[in-house]
């Protein structure tokens, strides 16, 4: 909505610069980091491109940004990468009470439970190679550019 002097809402912050309009940059504030990338596209595309995300739910702009955003390689946290970087918080909290339990086992210089401490410090090194492949799975950049570039490729030659 138009404000009474004929301007929209938020172009008070802006200044022209070289014939675009870019936020002014007050002293100790940054400027938004955003720009706008314009995509053609034929109508059957358009149908087919909307037909699709429909189906997710989720709206052009958002379809979109996933898509480029996971070509450069970033995190686009779904409901699964959610899920498991939550399993892997609890996981690390069971890590570190093991090790404390790691650590007074240590400390004792008779322990007649010592075959099971050795038990446990192997399931414990077990589990610590689980939540690293989940973790570097999730946090591998390299990967995920190339599943983004991989998907990208394969509907270039569709």
């Amino acid at each position: 909505m138009a404000k009474s002097d004929g301007k929209a809402p938020g172009w008070e912050s802006r200044e022209m610069k070289g014939g675009d309009w870019v936020e002014r940059v007050e002293p100790g504030r940054k400027a938004r980091a955003e720009k706008t990338v314009s995509v053609k596209m034929t109508e059957a595309e358009l149908a087919e491109f909307d037909a699709q995300i429909a189906t997710l739910g989720i709206r052009r702009n958002r379809a979109l940004r996933i898509a480029a955003r996971r070509i450069g390689g970033f995190v686009e946290a779904d409901q699964a990468q959610v899920e498991a970087l939550r399993d892997i918080t609890r996981q690390l909290v069971g890590v570190a009470r093991n090790i404390n339990q790691i650590a007074k086992a240590a400390n004792r210089t008779r322990d007649p439970e010592y075959r099971a401490f050795m038990e446990e410090r192997a399931a414990l090194g077990r589990e610590l190679a689980r939540v690293q492949g989940q973790t570097q799975a999730i946090l591998d950049l390299a990967a995920r550019r190339e599943d983004g570039l991989a998907r990208l490729a394969r509907a270039a030659g569709a």
